[in-house]
């Protein structure tokens, strides 16, 4: 494989320090000097065709059966294979990306959208530090974050806090830290929505942009108000496994409830990202570290009616369980 060529473009999001040959619009630069430790991004030759030959390890579908996501070892190091779109391939470090074998009518926001949103929250679980399948938003009371399956509306939620004055922290990949509490870390400005949640919140189109060829999801980022993005590291409040109401019973309410200390550590391992499922030292490093979150921060699970009116109890009800926390 040739040496990548890498151009003087610098981003940060998950604590992550990005260099690519291609500006990525929805990151903002860097305004201090890169550290050597940067992740370098090779997109410009996402078309090159390389012959891969990993050891697959893991498998992702989609829900009805079809291949997503299939993760590769090599000699020196991964692959990341989207089907029937693009590789990734990653060095051992993850210190190195490069994107090839992409399909003649993938778009560059495409392969944008799959390293910004997949691959480098997988990096992050590389590099020794871990993340969530979350989204979040910063409050006067610390950050919240909000994880569930595919679908459960953490996005959606996110985005009405965004448009009430709260801002975002990121959308789903939540990298932690820990320092003297647990920190979230900032990911990058913008929500993905499908088409009825912007319609119910009332989004202007004029701030939305395609995510990528295979989805009618937007990307949603009101770029007149630059308070709508948190940039630095905040102390992380709460975790809420968000749930929709399915049955009749109780549907209309916002119910938040307190979990055992293990169903809160599952909640967190379930959501945690990782790479190498075959590293057993990652998995116990990762297990410890989900274990004091759990202990560190309250993760509860949140119940929320199947209603885009709903939207403005959720946040009340939420606002209101934090105000029993101390402030940030």
């Amino acid at each position: 494989m040739s040496k990548p060529r890498i151009r003087n473009f610098h981003s940060q999001a998950y604590g992550l320090q990005i260099v690519t040959d291609i500006p990525l619009p929805e990151l903002p630069p860097l305004r201090r000097s890169p550290i050597r430790s940067a992740v370098r991004a090779t997109l410009g030759g996402r078309f090159q065709r390389i012959g891969l030959n990993p050891q697959w390890y893991l498998r992702s579908r989609l829900p009805g059966g079809r291949t997503w996501l299939r993760c590769g070892k090599t000699a020196g190091g991964y692959v990341l294979s989207f089907a029937d779109i693009a590789d990734f391939v990653v060095d051992g470090s993850g210190s190195q990306v490069v994107c090839c074998n992409a399909g003649s009518d993938v778009s560059l926001e495409t392969v944008r959208h799959l390293l910004i949103d997949q691959v480098l929250a997988l990096i992050v679980n590389l590099r020794g530090r871990d993340a969530l399948h979350a989204t979040a938003v910063a409050t006067h009371r610390g950050v919240c974050a909000f994880t569930g399956p595919a679908g459960s509306g953490k996005s959606t939620l996110a985005a009405s806090f965004v448009l009430s004055g709260y801002p975002l922290v990121c959308d789903d990949c939540l990298a932690v830290a820990e320092r003297k509490t647990i920190m979230a870390l900032p990911g990058y400005p913008g929500l993905r929505l499908w088409d009825d949640s912007i319609r119910a919140l009332g989004a202007s189109s004029r701030n939305l942009k395609p995510v990528a060829h295979y989805t009618t999801k937007s990307r949603w980022q009101d770029h007149s108000r630059r308070a709508d993005f948190c940039s630095t590291p905040r102390r992380l409040a709460r975790i809420y496994l968000l749930k929709r109401a399915r049955s009749s019973k109780h549907s209309d309410r916002v119910l938040i409830q307190e979990l055992a200390p293990a169903d809160a550590l599952m909640g967190l391992v379930k959501a945690a990202y990782r790479l190498d499922i075959t590293d057993r030292a990652m998995l116990t490093r990762q297990f410890q570290f989900l274990s004091r979150v759990a202990e560190r921060v309250a993760v509860k699970r949140l119940i929320v009616p199947n209603e885009f009116s709903a939207l403005a109890d959720v946040r009340e009800a939420v606002l209101r369980d934090l105000s029993e926390g101390p402030a940030a």
